[in-house]
C-alpha cells in the first residue's frame, strides 16, 4: 500500500463517487519506464541514499504530479537494497563485523576524546581531535569521517536493485492505490465466483478478525438468455442471482480506525485476482475544510476502463501484498483442490460415468439463515438444475456439530423459502457427543433429512448407485417438464427444419444444443408428434414433414434420401463395405447399425470382428 498523503483520486461531487487515478497502460507507462531506467542507474553506480534522494526531487520537479512519482518510488524503494559503506582499511572491523556498530563506537571515542580536551570551537582543535582518534584505529581522517556517519541511511549506499517491467510496476501501483483508497472504508461489499475463491477469502476475512454477512442480489449484468431465463422458471433455480459479502465492523464515520481499514485493504488481491469479481465500497474522505463526507466507489473486472492489475509477472515480496495472480492450483496441482481422498476419489470416479451431468468442486457458497456460507463439496448442474452433494467424513465431534448445524438449517429453515436440492453422503462411523452418550451420526440425519437424498458408506467408499438413481429421476423431470413447456418452440424448430432440408440428416443434437435444452426432450416430442400423424389425431400437433424421416438414435434421416441408397446398398454384402457407403452419404457412423435393419436389412455376424460381418435383405436366406 502507498501512504495516504500519496493517494490520487477523482470525485464527482453529481454522483458522489470517488476513484483512484489509476496508472493508464497507453499514457502513464513512459514516467514508471523513466524512473525504473534511473533506479538501474543509480544501482549500477552504487550511489548514497542522499544521491536517490536528489534524483527523486530532480524527478519531481520535471512532472507536474509529485504524488505519482512519489509514488511510483516509494513501491520502487521496497525493492532496493542499501548497505553501509565498507572501508577498505581491514582494522577498522576488527572489533565488530558491522559497520554500525565501528560508527557507534567511533562516535563514542570522538566524544569522549572531546570531553577531555573541551569542546573545539575552531577547525585545528576538531582536526587534533579526530586525528587521535584516527591514529588509534590506523585510519586518515577522510576515513574517520566517513566512518563514523556510516550508519546514517542519507550515507548508505544502493547495493542492488530488483528491477521489473513497466507494465508490472504499473500494475503494482494500481493494487497499491486501490488498497489505499480503502484503508478510509467504511462499508465493503464484494462479490466473486467460485467455491474455492470463497473458500479463501472467507478465510482471509477470519485471519483479520473481520465481520461478514452474505445476501443474495440480481446480477443486473447477467448474460443469460432467454432460453436458460425460461428453464430457470420452470426449475426454480435463478442463475442471475449473485452472492455479495458485506464486510462490516467497528468503523464509524465519527471514529474510524486504522487498523480495521488495513485489514479490509488486506482482501483486495484475493478478491481481484479472480475470473470474475466487483466491489462496491463506501469511503470516508476528509475535504480541506477537516469535514468528513462519505463516497460510493465501484469497481469490477466487467468495467470498460479497468485499470492493469494483472502483473502476473512480477516478482512478488512481503511489501507487495502478493501483486501477482494466484496460481495456487497450477503448482500445487489437482491434489490441492480437494480435502481429502474420498472427494478426489468421488470425482474421479463420477466422471466415468455418461449421466451428461456436469460436476464441479466447491460451487458458490449457499447462505445461511445468519448470512455465514456453506460451501458445499460438489455440484451437479444439468439444463439449469442444481444439486449439490456434501460429503462429511471422519472428523472431530466439534467440527460434526458444526457442520450438522449448517446442513439442518440448510434442510429446514431456508428449505421453506428457497428450494435447494442437498445430497448428504456421512461416513456412518461419525458419532457425536451428547451428555455422554454416543449418537451416531445416521440417526441425527435421519431427523431433518430425506431418506432418497441422504447415502451413508464405510471405508472411504462413497456408493454410487443412490446418486445415479437420484439423478436419473430428476433427468425424467427434466424432460417432462421441458417437453411440456417448450413443445411450440421445439415444434416450430422441427417444421422449419423439415421443411428445408437438403442433405437428408437432421441432427437433433443441435436443436437441443441451441436452446441449451437435454436431447432427450427433441426426442420425445419427435415421437410424440409421428405418433400423432400417424394416427390421425387433432391438427395442432401434427407437422406433415415428419412422415418423410426415419427416427434412428439422435438423428431423423429422410426416407427419400434412404430410397435412393437402397438400390446401391443392395448390391453390398459385406458389413464395413455398407458402413463406408453409407459414410459417404453423409449417414453418421454412430447410427449406422440402428438403420440398417430399420430399411430391411440384417447384419449378420461372424465373431466378434465387424470386418467378417455380412449383411443381406430380412427374410433372405444365406447361402
Amino acid at each position: 500500500m502507498l501512504p495516504i498523503e500519496l493517494l490520487r483520486v477523482n470525485i464527482s461531487s453529481k454522483t458522489n463517487h470517488v476513484r483512484p487515478v489509476f496508472c493508464n497502460r497507453e499514457n502513464d507507462l513512459s514516467l514508471p519506464s523513466k524512473i525504473i531506467k534511473m533506479y538501474q542507474e543509480m544501482a549500477e553506480k552504487k550511489v548514497s541514499k542522499a544521491t536517490v534522494d536528489e534524483n527523486i526531487l530532480r524527478m519531481e520537479e520535471k512532472h507536474t504530479d509529485y504524488k505519482f512519482v512519489r509514488g511510483i518510488c516509494h513501491l520502487l524503494e521496497q525493492r532496493c537494497e542499501y548497505s553501509s559503506s565498507v572501508l577498505h582499511n581491514p582494522k577498522v572491523t576488527a572489533n565488530g563485523n558491522v559497520n554500525t556498530d565501528n560508527a557507534i563506537c567511533l562516535r563514542r571515542s570522538i566524544f569522549e576524546e572531546s570531553s577531555r580536551n573541551g569542546y573545539p570551537v575552531t577547525e585545528s582543535e576538531r582536526r587534533n581531535i579526530l586525528q587521535k582518534i584516527a591514529l588509534k584505529n590506523d585510519l586518515t581522517i577522510e576515513d574517520l569521517e566517513l566512518a563514523m556517519w556510516n550508519d546514517l541511511d542519507r550515507n548508505k549506499y544502493l547495493k542492488s536493485f530488483d528491477s521489473l517491467t513497466s507494465l508490472q510496476l504499473a500494475a503494482w501501483y494500481n493494487l497499491s492505490i486501490l488498497q489505499t483508497l480503502l484503508l478510509s472504508c467504511v462499508k465493503l461489499e464484494f462479490s466473486v465466483s467460485g467455491g474455492y475463491n470463497w473458500k479463501k477469502i472467507l478465510r482471509k476475512i477470519k485471519q483479520l478478525g473481520l465481520m461478514y454477512f452474505l445476501h443474495g442480489q440480481i446480477d443486473p449484468e447477467s448474460s443469460t438468455d432467454n432460453q436458460t431465463k425460461n428453464q430457470n422458471i420452470i426449475f426454480s433455480n435463478d442463475n442471475d442471482k449473485k452472492i455479495v459479502c458485506a464486510v462490516d465492523g467497528p468503523l464509524s464515520v465519527l471514529r474510524p480506525t486504522d487498523r480495521y481499514g488495513s485489514a479490509m485493504a488486506k482482501l483486495i488481491p484475493l478478491i481481484i485476482f479472480t475470473d470474475s469479481w466487483s466491489i462496491n465500497a463506501i469511503v470516508l474522505r476528509k475535504s480541506v475544510s477537516g469535514a468528513k463526507k462519505t463516497y460510493n466507489f465501484r469497481l469490477s473486472n466487467r468495467d470498460e476502463d479497468l485499470p492493469i492489475f494483472d502483473a502476473s509477472e512480477t516478482k512478488s515480496d512481503s511489501h507487495s501484498q502478493s501483486a501477482a495472480k494466484s496460481s495456487l492450483e497450477s503448482s500445487l496441482g489437482n491434489d490441492a483442490l480437494f480435502d481429502s481422498n474420498v472427494e478426489k476419489n468421488f470425482m474421479n470416479k463420477f466422471l466415468t460415468f455418461s449421466t451428461n451431468w456436469k460436476l464441479s468442486r466447491e460451487p458458490d457458497p449457499l447462505i445461511l439463515t445468519d448470512g455465514k456460507a456453506f460451501i458445499p463439496d460438489f455440484l451437479f448442474e444439468k439444463s439449469g438444475v442444481r444439486v449439490y452433494f456434501e460429503i462429511v467424513g471422519f472428523w472431530t465431534s466439534d467440527y460434526l456439530k458444526r457442520k450438522l448445524e449448517k446442513i439442518k438449517d440448510l434442510s429446514t429453515t431456508i428449505a421453506n423459502t428457497i428450494e435447494i436440492d442437498l445430497l448428504i453422503a456421512a461416513n456412518k462411523d461419525n458419532y457425536i457427543s451428547e451428555n455422554g452418550d454416543k449418537i451416531g451420526i445416521d440417526s441425527i440425519f435421519s431427523k431433518f433429512i430425506d431418506k432418497k437424498q441422504l447415502i451413508f458408506y464405510k471405508k472411504d467408499e462413497i456408493p454410487f448407485g443412490p446418486i445415479i438413481k437420484y439423478l436419473k429421476e430428476i433427468d425424467s423431470r427434466i424432460i417432462d417438464d421441458i417437453t411440456a413447456k417448450l413443445q411450440d418452440t421445439i415444434m416450430k424448430e422441427l417444421e422449419r427444419i423439415t421443411e428445408d432440408y437438403q442433405n437428408g440428416v437432421v441432427f437433433l443434437d443441435q436443436i437441443a444444443n441451441k436452446y441449451d435444452i437435454p436431447v432427450e426432450s427433441i426426442l420425445k416430442t419427435v415421437r410424440h408428434l409421428q405418433s400423432n400423424n400417424n394416427h390421425k389425431t387433432s391438427k395442432e400437433t401434427k407437422i406433415n414433414g415428419l412422415s418423410n424421416f426415419l427416427l434412428i438414435d439422435n438423428y431423423m434421416i429422410s426416407v427419400d434420401k434412404i430410397n435412393k441408397m437402397l438400390p446401391e446398398l443392395d448390391k453390398i454384402s459385406r458389413f464395413q463395405d455398407a458402413i463406408n457407403f453409407l459414410s459417404k452419404n453423409d449417414i453418421p457412423e454412430k447410427c449406422i447399425t440402428l438403420l440398417i435393419p430399420k430399411i430391411g436389412f440384417e447384419i449378420i455376424w461372424n465373431g466378434i470382428d465387424s470386418n467378417n460381418a455380412l449383411i443381406q435383405k430380412a427374410g433372405k436366406k444365406q447361402h
